[in-house]
């Protein structure tokens, strides 16, 4: 009888590969030797609030590939650096996606897409691009 219940189980530490590699995929590239992010075409298209996502979905892409990056999460301003956004839309933005439980804070107050809302990222990034 339990049986049944055991398709709702998940692992809050395992990333879907599959699903970030297809929200990522027609956006950018990942550079294996400097972990730079290399936008593709499409990139222009997208609005500022999604690259953001697509930054921090990045990341976690390269720590599950197990590329030299210390962390997934990032502040404020290495958001600033590596997206070409100015710092004053990527704050309140990045308050918008916090308050909506699509980005959470690590102990360091740096930003990172928690697993749970790998879906939502899907969703945001569909919804608002093309």
């Amino acid at each position: 009888m339990n049986h049944e219940l055991e398709s709702l189980l998940v692992s809050g530490k395992e990333v879907d590969k599959k699903l970030v590699a297809e929200i990522l995929e027609p956006y950018l590239r990942i550079d294996k030797e400097t972990c730079d992010i290399r936008p593709l075409s499409s990139w222009g298209e997208v609005k500022a609030y999604n690259k953001i996502l697509l930054y921090l979905l990045a990341r976690k892409a390269m720590k599950a590939l197990g590329l030299e990056i210390e962390d997934e999460s990032a502040s404020a301003t290495e958001i600033v650096q590596n997206t070409g956004l100015k710092k004053g839309t990527v704050n309140p933005a990045l308050r918008g996606l916090f308050d909506g439980r699509v980005v959470a804070q690590d102990e360091e107050r740096k930003y990172y897409i928690p697993n749970y809302a790998i879906e939502k990222v899907k969703a945001i990034v569909s919804e608002t691009s093309g």
